[in-house]
């Protein structure tokens, strides 16, 4: 089998020799067809300048016979020929001279054009060389292409048997993971069926210690009621008794006879009902704690505010950079988040911070922070692309909102524990549904978003964009701004004070500006030569009661502004780096920089 095999290649090496021979030399004899007139036309010239030669070599051999002959004459003259016959001789030669004389005259014209032809045919075979040498370049280089593309075709073979080879890994990766999670999905079915099991046994435990509960508190109406019946009959006891006795002796004290008849029945009465209604089970610190809670945010506008004129307390709050801050809406404690991907909260005993939890899930940098209204849950906008809500409750992630395509810069709660809005680099602003996770709105705002504020407590938001722009967005509307707001630089940061009236806008050309919503316009500007905005996500702050703004710089510095007079209030320098984040709520501003450094602020 082997030699067959051996002869069959060699019989095919050497087809494909002789072929390869065989296209070499039809594709010569293509190339020299071209120049087979030429040469034929150079053939023909060339014989006939040789027959020319030969004519003139004739002629000249036939001039010198003539002239010989002519010599013959003279000399038969000289020798006695008569006058007539030498007269006849020369006229003959002399036409016969004059005949040959044409014919050379011929033989030169033609000789002329013959070799101007064979110019003009060295010429256009110039030409033509000059063309077959180009049209040899072109072949050469059409050679090299065809090498470079069988090349070029080896590699992207070898490529694609690379590429089937991984694609046969990945189908056999798949394989194994669809066949993982079934095995995960079957067992998740088990433990949801012992989920459900076990809900239902504590369901039913619950049920038997509810009517237990029930079968307790019958037993115990039952036995105050018999008591109270009997407290009534004794106290009717004694109240005739006692009118008996003061019958019979009238000198009874009055005193004595009320010390007789207290209120017994009555005071049963009241604590049985208080029992039943729920009263009794409220201790009496929770209605003063509730109440200080709902009546704390009330109170910011008209609480003191601090201007930042001295340092209180500065801590250590993250690994590196403090990206975030923000005081709850109580302002009971104070969320900070960080480039370590952490976020802290933090809770003041006097001016002294204390870490009060930790909460972990983030996997990128921490660029923004919110608290709920109601203080349950917190939003945290990340460079991983999404946005982070955990409880406050059980200090765990509630849940990860992902569709943005860049780094998330902003969320914010609106009005809401259920809606939320962010805004990030890809250029849009999105509308959160937290019950489902969903996206509800998608906004192209057609620039990168750094800062979200809720402009009403549900329908309305503002953002602000890279390309010097403020857009106010309504949920119930379409899809485009309601109105645009245009600033001197790039907006880095937006806050608003109670009224929701105006708002404070900074910005990369190291300004804050007033920005009045109901006029679309901006109203003032605060600049400072020692205002230099550090980042492209540098906060600002407005005072709770509106009257004061505050500004961070790249030095360390942190000023305010009188929004009234447009002054500079203070400009004080406690940081050693950048200031890049801020929060002012009543009596308390806390700043962050770009090392780590928290500081919580008061007047002098």
């Amino acid at each position: 089998m082997m030699p067959t095999l051996s002869v069959l290649d060699e019989n095919n090496m050497d087809s494909d020799y002789k072929n390869v021979v065989l296209k070499q030399l039809e594709e010569r004899n293509k190339l020299f067809d071209k120049f087979s007139e030429l040469i034929n036309s150079h053939s023909s010239l060339y014989e006939s300048n040789k027959e020319l030669k030969k004519a003139n070599l004739q002629y000249k051999v036939d001039i010198e016979k003539v002239k010989d002959e002519n010599q013959d004459l003279c000399n038969k003259v000289q020798t006695g020929v008569s006058v007539a016959e030498r007269s006849e001789q020369f006229t003959a030669l002399e036409q016969k001279l004059f005949k040959v004389q044409e014919e050379l005259t011929e033989v030169h014209r033609t000789k002329g054009a013959r070799a101007q032809q064979i110019i003009d045919l060295n010429l256009a075979l110039q030409e033509k060389e000059k063309e077959a040498s180009s049209n040899i370049d072109v072949v050469c280089a059409k050679d090299e292409m065809i090498t470079a593309l069988k090349a070029q075709v080896s590699s992207m073979e070898q490529e694609l048997n690379d590429l089937k080879q991984a694609n046969q890994t990945v189908n056999d990766e798949y394989q194994a993971l669809n066949i993982t999670y079934l095995a995960i999905e079957e067992k998740l079915k088990k433990c949801q069926l012992e989920n459900r099991n076990l809900i239902e046994r504590w369901m039913n435990l619950k049920h038997v210690e509810a009517q237990a509960l029930n079968t307790e508190n019958n037993q115990f109406k039952r036995t105050t009621s018999t008591k109270a019946v009997s407290l009534e009959t004794q106290s009717e006891t004694s109240q005739s008794a006692t009118r008996r006795d003061s019958a019979s002796s009238p000198q009874a004290s009055p005193s004595a006879q009320s010390s007789l008849s207290p209120p017994v029945a009555v005071t049963l009465k009241q604590r049985f009902s208080d029992f039943f209604s729920g009263r009794s089970l409220r201790h009496p610190d929770d209605e003063i704690h509730s109440g200080h809670a709902l009546g704390y945010a009330s109170t910011h506008s008209s609480a003191i505010v601090c201007l930042p004129q001295e340092a209180v307390s500065k801590w250590a709050a993250h690994e590196n950079e403090v990206t975030a801050t923000r005081f709850s809406l109580s302002g009971g404690r104070l969320a900070t988040g960080g480039s370590d991907r952490l976020i802290h909260l933090w809770t003041f005993a006097g001016d002294k911070s204390r870490l009060q939890y930790t909460l972990r899930g983030c996997n990128g940098g921490v660029t923004s922070i919110d608290f709920d209204p109601q203080e349950q849950c917190l939003a945290a906008g990340c460079n991983d692309y999404s946005t982070k809500v955990f409880s406050l409750i059980t200090q765990r992630l509630k849940v990860c909102l992902t569709g943005h395509n860049g780094k998330v810069l902003s969320s914010r709660f609106l009005g809401s524990q259920v809606r939320l809005a962010s805004g990030g680099s890809d250029r849009t602003v999105k509308v959160w549904d937290l019950k489902t996770g969903g996206c509800t709105r998608t906004f192209m705002a057609g620039s990168s978003c750094n800062e979200i504020v809720a402009v009403d407590s549900a329908d309305c938001l503002a953002s602000g964009h890279f390309d010097r722009k403020i857009r106010v967005w309504d949920i119930r509307a379409g899809s485009h701004a309601v109105n645009e707001i245009d600033v001197s630089g790039r907006v880095t940061s937006l806050d608003m004070p109670l009224d929701k009236t105006s708002m404070i806008c900074c910005t990369k050309d190291h300004t804050l500006e007033l920005v009045d919503l109901r006029k679309a316009s901006v109203l003032k500007v605060f600049s400072d030569d020692s205002f230099r905005v550090a980042t492209d996500q540098t906060r600002c702050a407005f005072s709770t009661d509106g009257r004061y703004v505050c500004g961070l710089s790249s030095d360390g510095s942190v000023l305010s502004w009188d929004v009234d007079t447009g002054s500079l209030a203070t400009c004080t320098r406690e940081h050693n780096d950048p200031v890049i984040s801020c929060c002012w709520i009543g009596g308390r501003l806390v700043t962050g920089d770009k090392n780590k450094q928290c500081i919580l602020w008061s007047d002098s």
